[in-house]
């Protein structure tokens, strides 16, 4: 008479089986839960103000899990759109960093030659000033009253090395790009005053 076969045998196909299935699915929620997107990362330092074009963006896939939200997606296009707030190269770029209202204006970055005296101190990159237009009084003339020009607009380069000498210091300013010719007339008369909006 035949012995019959033993429950551990008939058992060990479906306990193999088992093994395998668990490590296929331990495969896949890894791989699900790994998955990347493609999201609009900055190639250059982009100044608020500054309109998008091509070059100055690059796609990359990230896995920013929950705040996936809050960044730009290959689905949204950035061309065109103007920066509103400052984004260093490599960082990934916010929707709240761009803004595609017509009311944003892009900017232009102006430099300007300011005496020593008429900018103040602690000026620094990204500070925000006012810019006054001072007409000196010459031959016993009436004198005019310094005039608004631009205010708290952000500094985005800053030479003031030599202020402590003397001699002028270079400053760029990011100003809107209706706003540029009022600011270069004023350079042709007269002499420019910087003043701190915040200290």
């Amino acid at each position: 008479m035949r012995k019959p076969p033993s429950n551990n045998r008939s058992r060990m196909p479906l306990a193999i089986s088992l093994i395998v299935a668990s490590f296929i699915s331990a495969f896949f929620l890894a791989s699900f839960s790994r998955s990347t997107s493609q999201f609009w990362v900055a190639n250059v330092d982009l100044q608020s103000g500054h309109q998008i074009t091509e070059g100055d963006l690059t796609l990359k896939d990230l896995d920013l899990s929950a705040s996936s939200m809050m960044y730009l997606t290959k689905n949204m296009e950035p061309l065109g759109q103007v920066v509103i707030k400052n984004v260093g190269a490599g960082e990934v770029m916010a929707v709240n960093s761009v803004s595609s209202t017509a009311k944003t204006m892009a900017s232009s970055a102006v430099p300007l030659s300011i005496r020593s005296v008429d900018l103040a101190a602690g000026i620094y990159v990204g500070s925000l000033v006012d810019i006054y237009w001072v007409i000196d009084s010459l031959n016993g003339e009436a004198p005019q009253e310094p005039i608004l020009i631009l205010g708290s607009v952000p500094i985005i380069s800053a030479d003031v090395k030599n202020k402590n000498f003397g001699s002028d210091a270079a400053i760029t300013v990011s100003v809107e790009q209706t706003q540029v010719l009022r600011l270069l007339a004023a350079t042709t008369l007269g002499r420019l005053v910087v003043i701190s909006s915040n200290v």
